[in-house]
């Protein structure tokens, strides 16, 4: 059999996806990006390069190939970790020439180096994903909305101290006490004592 006849029953370059990663709950509990994002990442995996560990995909290549944001595709990211899919071998960086490396990537479904499929998503415990990155970045943007947002605090009125005077007495005290004498009652002590005043002198002179 010819080379050319081989060539007839083979299949063109495809991304394979094992039908127990796709039963599993982990795979059923993804969102459809995080999904999208796998297969993407899947299609540079070579059984004959044994490149796992060293797969890569910036987010840049990523938006082209599935077209989405970079917040979003940085997301997804944390997601396929989040359920085990993919672990990351190396830290994304700085290159000597300049341009920046994107991390690097083991996916769990296949073999790295000399040791066989960890497949950590059929381990997943059923935590739901929660992107706290993003909720923290959110904080960072809009502080004021969540001052806005606060509960307001209940005025607290203060209690007023009740002023003493330097005798003791209170100010309500000093109110009950009566007022001085008027005037008319001052002309009135002023005649009576006049009026005795001058009976003494006259007595006096008749004696």
């Amino acid at each position: 059999m010819s080379k050319r006849d081989k060539d007839k029953g083979r299949l063109p370059p495809f991304v394979a996806l094992l039908k127990d990663t796709l039963a599993s709950s982990a795979w059923r509990a993804m969102s459809h990006g995080a999904r999208n994002l796998y297969v993407a990442l899947k299609a540079r995996y070579s059984s004959n390069l044994h490149n796992n560990g060293r797969l890569f995909l910036s987010q840049r290549d990523a938006r082209r190939a599935i077209g989405s944001s970079f917040n979003q595709i940085a997301r997804w990211f944390r997601e396929l970790q989040h359920f085990g899919f993919i672990v990351q071998t190396q830290g994304g960086s700085l290159g000597v020439d300049g341009k920046g490396k994107a991390p690097r990537w083991r996916l769990t479904e296949c073999g790295y180096m000399k040791d066989p499929p960890t497949r950590d998503f059929m381990k997943w415990d059923g935590t739901p994903f929660k992107d706290t990155a993003q909720s923290r970045r959110k904080k960072k943007q809009n502080p004021v909305t969540e001052i806005r947002n606060a509960p307001l605090r209940k005025p607290v009125t203060p209690t007023l101290r009740k002023c003493v005077t330097p005798n003791g007495t209170s100010v309500t005290e000093n109110r009950n006490i009566p007022d001085r004498p008027t005037v008319t009652e001052n002309r009135n002590i002023t005649r009576t004592y006049l009026k005795i005043a001058r009976r003494s002198r006259s007595a006096i002179n008749v004696g």
